[in-house]
């Protein structure tokens, strides 16, 4: 579900009170469409009640009321009471059952507060109220209605929501579930290897690539058999600088030569076999031939 704002509705009428009683009972939303004025309307309805029924009952902790939306605000924000259950009264609207703290109770039985502002989730692609996320009580009955509910640094989280999406490659009516599926996938993508995996890998290929640099080197005549200890650490330290060293190396004499575990050029080994050479020894002395 996308949300497109939380909004705080606060119903125009005061709450009711029979002599000191405080109401168990109060009124959130009214049934029907909602137009505050120049406000964004939005949709109180069948539909929309069971889902904030269904998203209240799915939770293990009781909605606050606080003060004038504190709890929004991030600063101090003492309960004034607890909804305790969401009552579905029909064309009446969406009702709670509350628990009111001591404080509470006589700020009501002196009118020091009067009005009750429900915070809500709007979703988007219909414009209908579909999770209640707590209430207030104010002495600003929202005069036209109703008012953007924001944090304490004023971030417009539905513009960040619609970024994300957007970064996610997910469409503006994309669920819950899709979002969070999405963001593992590219935490942790298919053929994901742990770090110590990949770096052990990596050392692999660095490997690899240094013998073969060293390899083309030697096969081209650009350094001799003796120098092979040298040019893999230098190589390995340096494989552009080992390969501007290349260029710009004369080729050994004995064109053709290989390393020490295979054969000589089929001329060197024809002098080797005159001279009495094996090709151990051949190697090991090569450069000083």
């Amino acid at each position: 579900m996308e949300p497109s704002e939380k909004l705080s509705f606060t119903l125009e009428k005061g709450l009711e009170l029979n002599g000191n009683d405080v109401p168990e009972e109060v009124q959130l939303l009214p049934s029907g469409e909602v137009h505050p004025k120049g406000k964004m309307q939005f949709l109180v309805d069948e539909e929309g009640v069971q889902l904030m029924l269904a998203a209240f009952r799915k939770s293990d902790t009781d909605l606050v009321i606080d003060y004038e939306h504190q709890s929004l605000s991030g600063s101090e924000a003492p309960a004034a009471g607890w909804i305790k259950e969401l009552l579905d009264k029909g064309t009446e609207g969406l009702w709670a059952k509350v628990q009111w703290t001591d404080r509470a109770k006589e700020y009501l039985q002196k009118r020091e507060y009067r009005y009750i502002s429900p915070v809500v989730l709007v979703r988007k692609k219909d414009g209908r109220a579909v999770e209640l996320l707590g209430a207030a009580l104010t002495n600003l009955p929202a005069i036209d209605g109703m008012a953007p509910v924001v944090n304490s640094a004023q971030k417009d989280y539905r513009n960040l929501y619609m970024e994300a999406l957007k970064f996610l490659e997910l469409p503006e009516d994309a669920e819950t579930e899709d979002v969070r599926r999405k963001a593992e996938a590219l935490v942790r993508p298919s053929g994901f290897v742990p770090e110590a995996e990949h770096l052990a890998l990596k050392e692999t290929l660095r490997k690899y690539e240094t013998e073969e640099l060293v390899r083309q080197a030697l096969s081209k005549g650009r350094i001799t058999p003796a120098l092979l200890p040298w040019a893999r650490s230098y190589a390995s330290l340096d494989p552009e600088g080992f390969l501007e060293f290349c260029g710009k190396a004369a080729t050994a004499p004995l064109d053709g030569r290989l390393p020490a575990d295979e054969h000589p050029a089929p001329v060197q080994a024809r002098i080797n076999s005159l001279l009495g050479l094996d090709n151990k020894t051949f190697f090991r002395y090569a450069s000083t031939i």
